[in-house]
């Protein structure tokens, strides 16, 4: 994940995080800054820069006595639209009398694509500016995870019948 933030002292600054590995790089002006420790980097001048938090937190770089905001923290909304899928599924798939009429996979199955849904709904719409986007998609992703589990459900009771 790449974020490119303008600052009136420092000028430009590229954030890098890895997805995978939670490796984070830093450029100032065009020049990466040197990694001495997780999260300190040196600037090619010498000052040492302090980098906090990470994508999800919120990103902060602490040059000196000034501190430049590099990404957002996750909004409440977001969190929010992230966990329906898993509380839709976890409520469906543990009532029988919702089982009867669609069938959906609950419990560790249910949960997991769920989970993995709702993990995949928080990386796609933080990345996201605009609200109503955010909802659609977030939709579309509750969608999609009941159907997945729908059909695992589906799936679930042919072979036992």
């Amino acid at each position: 994940m790449k974020q490119v933030v303008q600052n009136e002292k420092l000028g430009e600054i590229v954030y890098e995080e890895s997805f995978w590995t939670g490796k984070k790089t830093v450029s100032v002006n065009g020049s990466q800054l040197e990694k001495i420790s997780k999260n300190t980097f040196k600037t090619p001048d010498g000052e040492t820069v302090e980098l906090k938090g990470n994508f999800f937190q919120g990103a902060t770089l602490n040059v000196g006595s000034e501190s430049v905001r590099v990404t957002p923290p996750i909004k409440w909304y977001e969190i929010v639209l992230s966990v329906l899928p898993f509380i839709l599924i976890m409520i469906w798939g543990n009532s029988v009398a919702l089982c009867k009429i669609v069938p959906v996979v609950g419990g560790a199955i249910g949960g997991l694509v769920s989970g993995l849904m709702c993990v995949l709904n928080c990386f796609v719409i933080k990345r996201i500016n605009k609200i109503y986007l955010k909802i659609l998609i977030s939709l579309a992703v509750l969608i999609a995870t009941f159907g997945i589990c729908c059909g695992i459900g589906y799936a679930i009771v042919a072979a036992m019948s």
